[in-house]
């Protein structure tokens, strides 16, 4: 490296009297050849430069023409040179060229790869500033991607190389992939924990056929050059679900998680891939030999695992034991959506299906204790619940909100916890990726009930992206239902045999209050502009009735006709005045028998027509007219 600054430095003093101008320059030997020798201008520049070495950031004259040739190691002279070309840097720019190819092959032929916009530093000091060149010449392009984190490089070709990205100084896995495809190839540990402020060149190097073999390396700007060791890794998350005291997690002999206490889980972190011994100590343990049980698993490179500490430590029927899911997510598949699962942990509550309300019903079926469900759900981030049923049946065992509103892009693990009849109480808990545990609160509802009234044929109503009602008739109703409150949910109306909620022809969001009783009715004419389809809500609707009498609401719902006035014929004249189209009454109460309507064009005196409402039989009850 003298060698290097003398020449260099005696190339500075021959231009200092033409011109003060410089450029910062970093050599990089990356091609899988023997030793060279460098020639700058014919003198000997570096001398023996090794394979995946790198020379510091130097200053060098800028706007002359450097003639640049390179020779086997040990050369006698320049003229032994293999390679030349000619450079002429730019003033105040930085420059990193790295040797790159391979001497005397056709296909990728010896060459210096130049950079013109190379960095020392980060622009941030609390950052760290690196690049990507793939440097390995039997490679196929890549893609590069941060484990658990994002893709940082893509479609990257040999001889290629990335902008600049600035990040957090840290511990970082770098999964190399052929462009395009999620196998991983290889993975390598970045430790750029004491690079703030710095900067790195990360390079392939090597050939993936041959000697020298594949790996990944980084030129650091003080010129040491850093090998990425190929680090196959898992995530893993650990959650402890067992009615037991706090204990201790070790992975092969190592101390993984002190002090674990029941009901809370650990983050993802990683886990080195291949075979793992997991023991469980009583906590305050001393070390491994202290463990009361070990379990085997082998962790797959890229992989990710949720591991459920479960069940009672001396119990036949339900022994402690370690339930792996080997089909964990950290993260969303859609990162505008959260994945949940379902962890059946309550050991003495019986097999369950789940709905997942407004999402999917039968989310999963027949869940046994100590099972997780087949797949994850991927849900809207925000307030979603779930109901648990006995297994084949429609008895509700109970209903939950999990609220998952900071949860968008992340996975979540959703576990049942505790005794139906004994101590802990039986509860759902909802494990983070960050290892935070929340307590599932139980949903609050509202009441309604939805009534057909659009003169449109039969209709199947969605709610979310469940199928509430399939063939819905006009001019019926449900019964009075149970429906999630204080969350927001889209009511869809599809034609009917539709297949899915996209094929809704008209969509409102809906939001109702915990404890209020709603009457629904679809209404309007779809397409038709003056009356378009709609839904009237009565926020004030009533399913029990008063203690005497009949409760009586009246809904003008005919899209074609005018403001009308009704009499309850020898009982009172304008008993409802000037109603319009799509206006509902307050509640009527009205002595139970029979009653003739006559129903008038608001303000005339002529009868449009009548109806006889025969309310013997509704004592103590309400409807809706």
């Amino acid at each position: 490296m003298k060698h290097l600054i003398t020449c260099f430095l005696a190339l500075l003093l021959s231009a200092i009297a033409a011109q003060a101008q410089f450029a910062r320059l970093q050599v990089i030997h990356n091609s899988p050849d023997p030793t060279v020798d460098v020639y700058v201008n014919g003198a000997l520049t570096l001398d023996n430069f090794a394979f995946r070495t790198a020379t510091p950031f130097i200053n060098i004259p800028a706007g002359i023409p450097l003639s640049v040739a390179v020779a086997p190691g040990s050369s006698a002279s320049v003229a032994e040179a293999f390679y030349t070309t000619s450079l002429t840097l730019e003033n105040g720019k930085t420059y990193a060229v790295t040797a790159s190819g391979i001497e005397g092959n056709p296909t990728t032929p010896f060459t210096l790869i130049a950079d013109d916009n190379a960095r020392e530093g980060a622009v941030n000091p609390t950052k760290v500033a690196i690049n990507v060149l793939h440097g390995s010449p039997d490679a196929s392009p890549v893609d590069v991607v941060v484990r658990a984190g994002d893709k940082i490089v893509a479609n990257l070709a040999y001889g290629q190389f990335t902008p600049y990205l600035e990040i957090d100084p840290g511990v970082y896995y770098l999964d190399v992939k052929p462009a395009g495809l999620n196998t991983i190839v290889g993975t390598y540990k970045a430790d750029l924990s004491a690079l703030a402020g710095g900067a790195a060149r990360v390079f392939a190097s090597g050939l993936l056929g041959g000697s020298p073999g594949f790996g990944i390396w980084a030129a650091l700007s003080d010129g040491q050059v850093i090998e990425l060791p190929f680090s196959p890794v898992a995530r893993v998350q650990v959650i402890h679900n067992s009615p037991d005291p706090t204990v201790d997690i070790y992975a092969n002999g190592g101390l993984l998680l002190d002090d674990f206490a029941y009901r809370n889980a650990s983050p993802f972190v990683f886990a080195p891939a291949g075979p793992i011994n997991i023991g469980v100590a009583l906590e305050n343990s001393l070390d491994v030999n202290d463990t009361l049980a070990n379990f085997q698993a082998t962790l797959v490179n890229g992989g990710t695992y949720v591991i459920v500490a479960n069940g009672i430590v001396g119990d036949p029927n339900t022994p402690f034991s370690l339930v792996i899911n080997a089909n964990g997510r950290e993260q969303a598949a859609d990162t505008a959506k959260t994945d949940l699962t379902f962890f059946h942990g309550g050991a003495d509550a019986p097999n369950v299906d789940i709905d997942v309300i407004f999402e999917k019903n039968a989310y999963s079926n027949d869940l046994a204790y100590g099972n997780f469900a087949n797949e994850y759900l991927s849900v809207d981030p925000g307030k979603n619940d779930l109901t648990l049923r006995v297994a084949g049946t429609q008895n509700v065992v109970e209903t939950f909100r999990a609220d998952l509103s900071d949860l968008k892009g992340k996975g979540v693990t959703i576990f049942a916890s505790g005794f139906v009849g004994n101590t802990p109480a039986f509860g759902l808990f909802a494990a983070y990726p960050d290892g935070s545990v929340k307590e599932l609160t139980l949903t609050p509802f509202a009441r309604w009930q939805v009534v057909h009234n659009s003169p449109e044929p039969t209709v199947d109503v969605y709610a979310g992206q469940v199928r509430l009602l399939d063939n819905f008739a006009f001019r019926t109703a449900t019964p009075f239902l149970d429906v999630p409150a204080d969350r927001t949910f889209t009511v869809g109306v599809a034609l009917d045999n539709s297949n899915s909620a996209a094929d809704a022809v008209a969509t409102f969001p809906v939001s109702l209050e915990t404890g209020k009783t709603y009457e629904v009715f679809a209404s309007g004419i779809v397409g038709n502009a003056a009356t378009p389809f709609t839904l009237i809500v009565d926020p004030n609707a009533r399913e029990n009735g008063p203690a005497s009498g009949v409760d009586v609401a009246v809904l003008h719902g005919s899209p074609n006709a005018p403001n009308v006035d009704v009499d309850a014929v020898f009982v009172a004249n304008n008993l409802i005045q000037n109603l319009a189209y799509g206006e509902f009454t307050p509640y009527l109460n009205l002595a139970a028998g029979k009653y003739d309507l006559a129903v008038r064009e608001a303000n005339s005196p002529a009868t449009a027509a009548s109806f006889r409402a025969d309310l013997t039989s509704l004592e103590g009850q309400s409807a809706y007219v």
